[in-house]
């Protein structure tokens, strides 16, 4: 790498609750050569106003403006991913907060890292009011290690929020196709197919889960990690990926 620049893309949609605590998180990390990009989503609450208060405070700070109103989640990121330069890349939600050291975790794997490619994540820790209300278990762990399409497909490990990828998968991934229904589960199939994934076995974000997250409160990302099943809109997935790619997949892989 040439440039240990990291942009952490982050889209924001009525977070004004969250947001501070966890730019503040990502301001307070050990390593401090990033760029914060920011598109948000079109929001009715306080959300746009606390951005700009934290682009005046920081210049690595910058909000990404344009008319394209409510783009929803997937799209939101495919436009920070366009304005994304850095050999480096990760994704935030707007609504977690970061260990002080996530950064140079991540950093310090990624410099020994010989592959032509690589997405880094790792384990998080759930809470739901403060911190001291961490849960002791592991979400991941158990399916992350493994390694191997069968564990890919039937298992959800990759937690968006945890993500740092490599130039050559963001150029891979992008545009996103219309077959993509969640930018984190498109990148990483991309990345198990075609590239290297490197996994920390240890929390370095705390994840709130509430009535507004993404995922819903039906669906609780333990409840979500903990099954075993197939997501019928992984057909769809797999097969534009399949038919696209097909001279790069190996025969096994093709298999």
């Amino acid at each position: 790498m040439t440039d240990n620049r990291i942009d952490i893309l982050m889209a924001t949609y009525n977070g004004e609750k969250y947001l501070s605590k966890q730019i503040d998180s990502i301001i307070g990390q050990t390593y401090q050569n990033w760029n914060l990009l920011i598109r948000d989503d079109n929001s009715s609450d306080g959300t746009l106003q606390i951005l700009k208060k934290y682009e005046k405070l920081d210049r690595r700070i910058k909000i990404l403006c344009d008319n394209r109103g409510n783009l929803g989640i997937v799209k939101n990121f495919e436009e920070l991913l366009k304005n994304s330069e850095s050999e480096l890349i990760m994704f935030s939600d707007q609504d977690d907060i970061w260990l002080e050291n996530k950064l140079d975790m991540y950093l310090k794997i990624a410099e020994k890292l010989e592959f032509n490619g690589f997405l880094i994540h790792s384990e998080s820790a759930l809470f739901k009011k403060n911190h001291e209300n961490i849960s002791k278990g592991s979400f991941i762990s158990k399916k992350a290690v493994k390694k191997g399409l069968e564990n890919v497909f039937f298992n959800y490990f990759v937690q968006g929020a945890t993500i740092l990828i490599s130039k050559e998968i963001r150029d891979f991934v992008f545009p996103f196709p219309k077959e993509a229904y969640l930018h984190d589960r498109y990148i990483h199939l991309i990345s198990e197919l075609f590239f290297e994934r490197v996994f920390i076995n240890q929390p370095l974000i705390y994840y709130r889960q509430h009535g507004n997250n993404q995922i819903g409160a039906k669906n609780t990302l333990k409840q979500l990690l903990s099954k075993r099943y197939f997501d019928k809109r992984d057909y769809w997935l797999i097969k534009f990926i399949y038919d696209k790619y097909n001279d790069f997949l190996t025969p096994n892989k093709k298999k």
